[in-house]
């Protein structure tokens, strides 16, 4: 066997389970196996009770689970329904457990029971390996175990108590582990290829600190928040690959994340939307869909929670289909009738963690609502080797960690009698007055009542903050609308200014020019005739007066035009434009348009203070007269105190009652000694101020004198 196990790579936790299961002995559990290598273990037990001549018989709870074990394993498997349906127990018309005795005719058809065929007929010794132990129900569990002792048989029951329970009464590995010569408890995981994520599996089995244990699946980015359902739908249909695990919680989950994941593979033109029939979850079926048969059929080759891929679909609703994961291509093909496909098969993208729970994937999908329990979010998170991935619809990673450790503690994984009574006497211990169910109940009820108006004290806060964010923005939008209205005025205005300013210029320019030029004339001339002698003055005297005539003539009309004439050529351009402007002012035009934009100027302060009293106004009648920065820190602060609360609640009801009550008064303890400490350090600083010495005060001149008084 140790050599054996060093070639097929196991370590030396899964060798010594091996060599259990391979053994003799009567009964064995292997505990905790999902993901910690089952496979390997169990071949190499197989191999080892072959080589010493010990036949060896696999069975599982269901046909499909029997058929995964049998293409892995490589040997005939069966379910242990039809192990014992041969051996003749039935469930007879009173609903009463029975086994046929030989000649008795069979209720469910009418014939005559003829005991077991050969092939269902165990031989003394062999070794039946119940494999997926933890979903065997006591019904049948009692049957098998008669049939082996009747047939000197042995038995070695492997599975997880903290996956899926039994449909029906449960609890046989926890029977079992109570009786069985050997338990060995797995914990070394060998199915995931990251060593980090495999020892949070291990956690996630125990369910202890699921808040650290979240923290930590969202450090590894192995959480994905949405805003809605329909966001997670849409996600993992676009996301998914084939041959993923997608599991949820409820049927009617599957069913709408089917829904969602078959239009975007028709979308992508995966899947035949025209030739068409319908499952019985009312959704159609066409070729390229992965569909689930729901009925054990011996005569169509199919069982339940088999997956297929559609590979026709004739006119009358018969399918053909390939057997998913089970060889490609040239995988086995089935004739599905119209009548069977309509009454027992569906589509199989999502399913519960029943329909994946044997199932081992290169990725998986979990979808995390209310209806899951810590047995299903388990099964869910373990079925990828490289990638599990966690989708929840939360706010933030605070309401996503909520939803998880409220998960994680919904446990139905079948632990057997002794937990449900250790649980039962934990849930009515001190069922008195003063007791600890009554105090604990107490702390609980006063956390559920703080958080309650915590929350009310946020949801104002957050309401205020959403009102004075909707009232900024209108505030910036009426700002803004009214900035373009004073832009456009300012423009107008300058528009007009030039195009009535623009002639202005230019006439008084002109008029100007025409003055400089005829003050230079009169100059000349005046010139002219200081440089003429006695007897020609009187020639010369007559164009002097005439220029000088002419350049009072110019110079009235300047003034009279422009209220004032130009000093020299370099002075006249600024001459110009100053007169000009004083014309400018006057105009009808640009008056009307500077009135305009004076108008938009003042709409605009008024605006201003009109806004200014309305934000203030609003942060005293729903903001407290907090300013929206304080407000919006006390709602943060605030948010943290209700979370607070909800951590220490649901640490509290993760506890059984006595542990819950010990935390509460040691908590209570802690607050009371912080509190003393604090008075205390109060009183000292209060003590170290009233003893200090007062500073003494120095008066100048004559009040230093040391002398006597008088």
């Amino acid at each position: 066997m140790s050599t054996l196990a060093r070639d097929r790579g196991l370590d030396e936790e899964q060798a010594r389970a091996a060599a259990a299961v391979a053994s003799g002995d009567l009964l064995v559990v292997v505990e905790g196996a999902a993901g910690a290598g089952k496979t390997t273990m169990l071949g190499v037990a197989i191999a080892a009770a072959q080589a010493e001549g010990r036949a060896t018989r696999i069975v599982t709870p269901t046909k499909k689970a029997a058929d995964v074990a049998a293409r892995e394993l490589g040997v005939p498997t069966d379910s242990v329904a039809k192990l014992v349906h041969d051996h003749g127990w039935r469930w007879n018309s009173d609903g009463v457990w029975t086994r046929l005795a030989v000649g008795e005719t069979d209720p469910n058809n009418g014939s005559t029971y003829t005991g077991p065929p050969a092939s269902a007929r165990l031989r003394d010794g062999e070794r039946v390996v119940v494999d997926e132990a933890g979903m065997l129900d006591q019904d049948t569990a009692l049957a098998l175990i008669r049939i082996a002792d009747e047939a000197g048989a042995s038995l070695a029951l492997v599975g997880d108590r903290a996956q899926l329970p039994a449909v029906g009464r449960g609890g046989v590995l926890d029977i079992a582990a109570q009786v069985a010569r050997h338990t060995f408890d797995m914990t070394t995981v060998h199915r995931f290829t990251d060593p980090e994520y495999a020892d949070l599996t291990v956690q996630m089995r125990r369910g202890a600190n699921p808040a650290l244990l979240f923290d930590r699946l969202h450090a590894l980015g192995l959480v994905v928040l949405h805003a809605s359902t329909e966001d997670v739908r849409s996600a993992i249909a676009r996301t998914a690959r084939d041959g993923d695990a997608i599991s949820v919680a409820t049927n009617d989950e599957a069913r709408a994340l089917c829904s969602s994941i078959r239009e975007a593979r028709v979308r992508r033109g995966e899947v035949d939307d025209v030739h068409t029939t319908y499952g019985s979850d009312g959704l159609p079926i066409g070729a390229g869909d992965v569909v689930q048969t729901r009925r054990n059929n011996s005569e169509l080759g199919v069982a339940n929670r088999a997956t297929w891929t559609v590979q026709h679909v004739t006119g009358d609703g018969e399918v053909w289909a390939r057997e998913a994961g089970g060889g490609g291509e040239h995988g086995r093909s089935v004739r599905l009738p119209a009548h069977y496909v309509a009454e027992h098969t569906h589509l199989a993208y999502a399913a519960t963690s029943y329909g994946v729970q044997s199932a081992t994937t290169n990725a998986a999908h979990t979808v995390l609502s209310d209806a899951l329990d810590g047995s299903g979010l388990y099964v869910g998170m373990t079925r990828g080797r490289h990638m599990n991935t966690l989708h929840t619809v939360a706010a933030d990673p605070d309401e996503a960690r909520e939803q998880f450790a409220a998960a994680l503690q919904r446990d139905r994984a079948d632990r057997g009698l002794t937990d449900a009574t250790r649980a039962t006497r934990d849930a009515v211990n001190g069922l008195v007055p003063g007791g600890p169910v009554s105090f604990v109940n107490a702390e609980r009820a006063r956390l559920r009542e703080s958080i309650q108006v915590v929350d009310r004290e946020v949801a104002r806060g957050e309401h205020a903050l959403s009102e004075i964010t909707r009232q900024s923005a209108e505030h910036h939008t009426e700002d803004e609308q009214q900035a373009q209205v004073v832009a456009a005025a300012d423009a107008h205005l300058v528009d007009v200014r030039v195009t009535v300013g623009a002639p202005l210029i230019e006439r008084a320019t002109a008029n100007g020019a025409a003055y400089l030029a005829a003050q230079e004339r009169m100059w000349q001339a005046n010139r002219a005739l200081s440089t003429t002698s006695r007897f020609s003055r009187r020639p010369a005297a007559r164009p002097a007066r005439e220029a000088m005539e002419a350049h009072a003539t110019v110079q009235d009309a300047v003034r009279e035009r422009w209220g004032d004439v130009p000093l020299t050529t370099t002075h006249l351009p600024f001459w110009a434009e100053a007169v000009a402007d004083q014309l400018l002012h006057a105009d009808p035009r640009v008056v009307e348009a500077q009135q305009d934009a004076d108008r938009a100027h003042l709409e605009q302060r008024e605006l201003t203070a009109n806004h200014a009293a309305a934000r203030s106004a609003q942060w005293q009648d729903i903001g407290g007269g907090y300013l929206p920065s304080s407000l919006k820190a006390r709602v943060t602060e605030l948010r943290c105190r209700a979370q607070q609360s909800r951590d220490t609640l649901t640490e509290i009801e993760a506890l059984p009652v006595t542990a819950a009550a010990q935390l509460i008064r040691d908590r209570a303890a802690q607050a009371e000694a912080k509190k003393v400490a604090e008075a205390a350090g109060r009183a000292r600083a209060a003590d170290s101020r009233g003893s200090s010495s007062p500073t003494p005060v120095y008066y100048p001149g004559p009040h230093r004198d040391s002398g006597p008084s008088r």
